[in-house]
């Protein structure tokens, strides 16, 4: 077995522990590997207090409308970052993540933490995307004057790439926007991005960020591949109005330590190699695991409800 299969094997064995003792009844009765909630008890996929009030400002943290695809398998990352986020947000402890240091040594969130505010699913707006199509963050914290965008992961293997590679003749957009992975004028095209073609103003950006410059053909696309890190960067640096203020925020990624494709020569390691690499900005990147943060929030007693369960459903120990 791979690294990654053993991972994923007692990640799911935990899981089904889990669910075995807590959700009895309240599966879904079509086969899947990890255990899946049924719809009608998605809900129940997020730790709460036994403090109704909070419970309920928990479960509420994401709307129903915003959940992802997958959000009722217990492996769900949001589901997970619902849980934790949402806690520190109900018994206002932001100050839980003062000072947490990043991988790099610097904050992995802020030093002072009046002001801030937490905001789950948050879209970017000035980037010209398609409303369907927009930046979304899993949590931004923000105040004034700053901002920090982070992306959470549990067993994914790799972050999102550009999906216009992998469009097919038979997409309604295939014509217009397919690409060959390269950027390059392509296709009739006057832009060398298909996104640009189209008013997505990412280009307008990134080589102020990246060592990525806009006129001149890249083969492969340098972006294509870091695609959700890098969109990520940007909605760290860019103001709610699209100015570009890259020394005002950064973008986080919070992790499990034990996933190897979050280690040596695993795929998303590798994209984040990349994408650290390219940085042109100091710290606009920054990585942390949940196992340290979880050792942070294991510091206020009323969210010890939140560190064992995160401990006994997910098998992540500060």
């Amino acid at each position: 077995m791979t690294r990654y299969t053993n991972y994923e094997k007692a990640v799911l064995q935990t899981l089904w522990t889990w669910a075995k003792q807590y959700h009895q009844g309240e599966l879904d009765k079509k086969p899947h590997k990890p255990p899946v909630l049924a719809c009608r008890f998605a809900t129940n996929n997020v730790l709460i207090p036994r403090n109704i009030s909070k419970a309920d400002t928990i479960r509420i943290a994401i709307p129903q409308d915003q959940r992802q695809l997958w959000f009722r398998s217990l492996k769900s990352s949001q589901a997970l970052t619902q849980s934790v986020f949402g806690a520190l947000s109900a018994f206002n402890r932001l100050d839980l993540l003062r000072d947490v240091q990043a991988e790099c040594g610097r904050p992995a969130f802020f030093g002072n933490h009046r002001g801030w505010k937490l905001d789950f699913e948050h879209e970017v707006r000035c980037l010209g995307e398609n409303p369907r199509g927009r930046t979304s963050v899993d949590v931004l914290l923000s105040e004034p004057n700053g901002r920090v965008a982070v992306e959470c992961k549990f067993t994914e293997q790799e972050f999102g790439t550009c999906s216009r590679p992998r469009l097919r003749p038979s997409d309604p957009n295939y014509s217009e926007q397919h690409c060959n992975g390269n950027y390059q004028v392509q296709r009739q095209r006057r832009h060398r991005c298909s996104l640009t073609e189209v008013g997505i103003r990412y280009w307008d950006h990134l080589p102020y960020l990246f060592d990525w410059p806009a006129d001149c053909d890249h083969e492969p696309c340098p972006f294509g591949g870091v695609y959700q890190l890098a969109r990520n960067a940007l909605a760290a640096a860019l103001t709610p109005k699209g100015k570009l203020d890259p020394n005002a925020g950064h973008g986080l990624v919070v992790y499990d330590a034990r996933n190897p494709e979050f280690q040596a020569g695993g795929k998303a390691e590798s994209q984040w190699v990349t994408v650290s690499a390219a940085c042109r900005v100091p710290g606009l990147v920054r990585r942390l695991s949940w196992q340290s943060l979880l050792a942070a929030i294991a510091r206020a007693s009323e969210l010890a409800y939140l560190v064992d369960g995160v401990r006994e459903k997910y098998g992540l120990e500060p």
